[in-house]
């Protein structure tokens, strides 16, 4: 009992100046350390998630090169596959006219109203028809803008009133079936006679289309 007693009692070794200093300084350096380390690790976590980004973009980048160059390579091939085909429309035949230059006469890319009209005019100077008047209907502006035909061709309507015999105006039909621009007979009205010249109101329909659109896209990356 005794030797448990003295234990208990035992005086506690005072603290000098030197010891509260010494844990101070141990105390302290403990406290910058773990600040230290909690900064390396922050800094360290942060550069990471940079670099990670940086990486991934990149990866973005060199996928989007590859995706690019295998295009303009398969581009290029279809170039040197289609250049025969090219080289054979655009060569004149022995007219002095390339079946190039007859497509677009026949399916030009605009309307081409005045081209039109040339052209109906100079069928009637061949036929010996007076072309009075030259004129879009009112359906025709919406086909023109909406309207589609097979192959995704525009329609433009238009009415034409002619003078001339029966025969002349005859011969002015058939040639607007051979024109080298696509005209289509739609309806006819006849007026006059007994004398004098026939005057007849004809419906049409002629057809353009617009270039193709081969202009650059963007694609998502796959």
């Amino acid at each position: 009992m005794s030797e448990v007693k003295n234990k208990n009692n035992a005086m506690e070794v005072p603290k000098t100046q030197i010891s509260l200093s010494q844990d101070n300084s141990a105390r302290n350096y403990i406290i910058v350390m773990v600040f230290v380390i909690t900064v390396i690790i922050a800094v360290s976590g942060y550069l990471i998630f940079i670099f990670s980004r940086q990486y991934v973009h990149q990866s973005d980048v060199n996928k989007a090169s590859d995706q690019l160059i295998t295009s303009l390579q398969q581009k290029q091939k279809n170039i040197q596959d289609l250049k025969p085909n090219y080289d054979a429309i655009t060569a004149n035949n022995s007219k002095g006219v390339s079946d190039s230059t007859l497509i677009l006469q026949a399916l030009p890319t605009t309307p081409d109203y005045e081209g039109l009209i040339a052209i109906l005019e100079k069928m009637g100077q061949n036929t010996g028809v007076k072309v009075s008047s030259i004129s879009q209907t009112a359906s025709a502006s919406s086909a023109s803008s909406t309207g589609t035909a097979k192959g995704g061709s525009k329609e433009m309507q238009f009415t034409l009133s002619v003078e001339g015999s029966y025969g002349a105006i005859v011969d002015f039909l058939k040639q607007t079936e051979s024109s080298s621009r696509v005209i289509n007979f739609n309806s006819m009205s006849l007026s006059g006679g007994s004398g004098s010249p026939l005057t007849a109101s004809l419906t049409m329909t002629t057809y353009y289309k617009t270039p193709a659109n081969i202009g650059s896209k963007t694609e998502p990356l796959k």
